[in-house]
């Protein structure tokens, strides 16, 4: 029988006693390393080994706690690091074939502070645990016993480097102070939620103290640790020691321990026995005591509940109101934080990270992308802090493999990593680190073909990136699925369709959460809309959304501008035309009184038509204008200035996205009519540009605003589409002979495409001009590499003119 099927079997497991406590005993005064013996006096830790089994114990465990080459460095034997423990193996397996019994592999901490609580490198500790793991194995260890941690972060690491290292299953045993946490602040159920789902196969405590102390313990959390479905592990001290003449001495006998220990049988743990000051005796009570016991109504299924950090756990099935993640924790916007994080400083970081918990963020989504920074570094820095300076879990949010991998290795809990979609790029690099580190994850509806507007094809790609998910070993309870939030004011109706992805997959009982401020890019008021939505939402049965915890309000009546906003996403406010008119001020609204249409003045009506997006007019005020003037002149004083005149509005806050894009349509109904009058009267072209979004970008909302609005200003536009190769670019623009390349970019892992197309071109000497723009673009970053910069799109259409001039 595997030592896996023994523990789930039913019956409770016996495992040995104090190991020390006889080496002692056997060698007074020993003055070395203790793990030495296993290669100098095996001999001796068989006959231990075999006392045990004679007692009744079905496990014992090797002679290793202190065998990881970091703790075997202090007596100068780390060198000899997986010898002295596969030897230490060895001696225990051969007692065990005499006694058919299991042999337990010992692993105890370092001694060392990991970071982020100290200063040892994460990946040091790591590779001393796999040394003396991959020992273990090889000496003949069933199983790997972590035991006596007190840092839930080591802990981690030697988990990990067991699962990475052996075939073995792992058991991880924390230690516990009398306030019920360990001593680097980590609760019982917040311990055991994160080993749960970083891997291990049984999870509990031992040392810490007498059975009666862990029995309370126990007891504060046996309903919610029962719940994470793997078997629980105790083996407590002889009671307390007492220092006796200079040396400690446990006084808690044999039938004492065994009767108290039985509570813990009581309680359905699967495998119980003894630690400091416990002997053969005291396991041979043990044994005794627990004959006849059984949990055979005990049923094992691992759960996914909690996200957690090192002293806290956030239960994301609780479904009793939703989980606000806080999103201020992101460069993007955020000039002052883009500053600290490229000079290394971190006040940004910590008041907002605490200001948001303060305003009741469930967990704080961190990101650190800026160009030219070293992301890695600067997430290794933000999640160390933040680590220490907040009890809310994290959300890690990045589209580098390598960031996320850093900052899985040293976060001591259970993060949520944002995210995972079904592009194959996505699949091959983050689902091979979900299953590595145990951590839930945020799944996009997208794929290879992008973000779809309908709900059915979202939810289509969805399904398919589930299925990848599952079928790969990883159960979509550690999945929140993001149907993508689309801005409502560019894609009518997305809204809606947002909302049926969320009531499909809170149908399915699969977890959902939003990014929920694209709903009202280019909007004013945009706090309204938000938490209409939020509502909205919710009552579709959203389970959490990436938010500005400071502007939530979900109040039970909606306000008027609430209302307002309501009619916009349900469609009854189709543009926003009545929600953004009740928020223009009184100076707005006096200026666009003076302008009146003169029926007897056609240009004067089709440069009306363009600025109040008038589609259903402009093509017939542009016929009636082509009879009387020239085609060059009806584009000039009619289309252009009106674009103009829209882009003045839009920069001084008086128009905003659902306007700029209804002109640019009636001037593009209106262009379609003279397109073929200007050709034929040989009037010049603007310039000839090629646009689209960069390599590994797939958002396109920005750069198809833009290419509207450079053709209705005259240029002949070459739209390549999104994540398009920088080869593809500049093949195609010399080709046409383009003078531009305008290039978009909303994502800080792609910007560096830019760069490339940049450096491309100077290799080929090319004069073609480069603006780059998108919403993690800065002015800065464009400047650094050679190119011009397009804010948004009506400045994009000034400076590509400015470049050609």
């Amino acid at each position: 029988m595997k030592f896996i099927d023994r523990l789930t079997s039913g019956k409770p497991v016996i495992i040995d006693g104090a190991m020390g406590t006889l080496l002692m005993k056997e060698l007074p005064g020993y003055q070395g390393s203790f793990e030495l013996l296993n290669v100098e006096r095996p001999d001796l830790l068989e006959s231990i080994h075999a006392l045990y089994f004679e007692a009744g114990a079905d496990i014992v465990e090797t002679n290793t706690f202190g065998g990881s080459r970091l703790k075997l460095e202090e007596f100068g034997l780390a060198d000899r690091c997986e010898e002295i423990n596969e030897k230490g193996a060895v001696a225990a397996r051969t007692a065990a074939d005499r006694y058919k019994g299991f042999v337990g592999g010992s692993a105890g901490p370092t001694g060392r502070l990991v970071e982020p609580m100290g200063e040892v490198p994460a990946e040091l500790v790591y590779e001393s645990y796999k040394a003396q793991f991959t020992g273990l194995e090889r000496g003949g260890a069933d199983a790997i016993i972590i035991e006596t941690m007190n840092d839930i972060q080591e802990a981690k690491l030697a988990l990990l480097a067991a699962k990475d290292a052996t075939s073995l299953p792992v058991i991880c045993s924390m230690t516990f102070e009398e306030n019920g946490t360990t001593m680097t602040g980590t609760d019982m159920l917040t311990a055991f939620a994160t080993l749960t789902a970083c891997g291990a196969d049984a999870v509990g405590a031992n040392c810490s103290m007498g059975p009666d102390g862990l029995v309370s313990i126990y007891s504060r959390y046996i309903d919610n640790i029962k719940e994470l479905g793997i078997p629980l592990t105790v083996w407590a001290n002889a009671g307390l020691p007492e220092i006796v003449d200079g040396s400690a001495v446990y006084k808690l006998g044999p039938d004492e321990f065994s009767l108290i220990s039985q509570d813990f049988a009581r309680m359905g743990i699967s495998l119980i026995g003894g630690c400091c000051g416990t002997t053969p005796e005291h396991i041979t009570a043990l044994s005794k005591r627990l004959k006849g016991v059984n949990h055979l109504e005990r049923r094992f299924s691992r759960r996914y509940r909690y996200l957690t950090s090192r002293s806290g756990c956030l239960d994301v099935s609780r479904g009793d109101g939703l989980l606000y993640f806080g999103e201020r924790l992101n460069p993007t916007a955020r000039k002052k934080f883009a500053e600290e994080l490229k000079e290394g400083k971190q006040s940004f970081l910590r008041n907002e990270a605490k200001e948001q918990v303060r305003e009741g963020a469930h967990a704080l989504d961190i990101n650190v992308g800026v160009p030219g920074i070293d992301e890695i570094k600067a997430m290794h820095a933000s999640v160390s802090t933040l680590s220490t300076i907040v009890n809310v879990p994290l959300m890690i949010d990045s589209d580098n493999s390598r960031v996320l991998e850093k900052a899985l290795m040293i976060y001591p809990g259970v993060p949520l990593i944002n995210s995972i979609n079904g592009k194959e790029s996505s699949i091959e690099k983050v689902l091979p680190l979900l299953k590595r580190f145990g951590a839930f994850a945020v799944a996009l509806c997208l794929d290879d073909s992008g973000i779809h507007p309908s709900a059915s094809k979202r939810i289509a790609a969805g399904d398919r990136l589930l299925s990848t998910i599952e079928k790969n070993g990883i159960d979509l309870e550690r999945i929140f699925v993001d149907p993508l939030m689309l801005a409502e004011s560019a894609e009518p109706g997305s809204a809606m369709e947002t909302l049926k992805v969320i009531e499909y997959y809170a149908g399915r009982g699969i977890k959902t959460s939003l990014g929920l401020s694209n709903i009202s890019f280019g909007l004013p008021q945009r706090k309204n809309i938000n938490n209409v939505y939020l509502k909205l939402a919710q009552e579709a049965g959203l389970t959490a959304a990436i938010v500005n915890p400071r502007t939530i309000a979900t109040p039970e009546h909606f306000s008027e501008e609430e209302k307002r906003a309501h009619d916009f996403l349900t469609g009854r406010d189709p543009g926003a035309s009545a929600y953004i008119e009740h928020f223009k001020t009184p100076e707005h609204l006096a200026a666009a009184d003076t302008v009146k249409s003169d029926p007897s003045d056609i240009l004067q009506s089709i440069y009306l038509d363009v600025v109040e997006g008038n589609s259903d007019e402009i093509a017939d005020h542009v016929r009636q204008g082509i009879d009387s003037h020239k085609p060059a002149d009806i584009m000039e004083n009619g289309l252009i200035r009106a674009l103009e005149k829209v882009g003045d509005l839009y920069s001084t806050g008086e128009y905003f996205l659902p306007q700029m894009i209804a002109s640019a349509n009636a001037m593009k109904k209106g262009f379609a009519l003279l397109k073929p009058l200007l050709s034929e009267s040989s009037d010049k072209k603007t310039g000839i540009a090629v646009i689209c979004t960069v390599k590994g970008d797939i958002h396109d909302i920005g750069k198809n605003i833009v290419a509207m609005m450079l053709e209705n200003h005259g240029f002949e536009v070459h739209d390549l589409g999104k994540d398009v190769a920088a080869e593809t670019i500049i093949e195609h623009a010399e080709k046409v002979q383009a003078h531009i390349i305008c290039l978009s970019s909303l994502l800080t892992t792609t910007m560096s495409e830019m760069k490339t197309v940049s450096d491309k071109l100077r290799e080929r000497k090319s004069t073609i001009k480069l603006m780059v723009g998108g919403a993690v673009v800065t002015e800065e970053y464009a400047h650094s590499i050679g190119a011009a910069y397009g804010k948004d799109a009506v400045h994009g259409v000034n400076q590509a003119k400015k470049l050609l001039s």
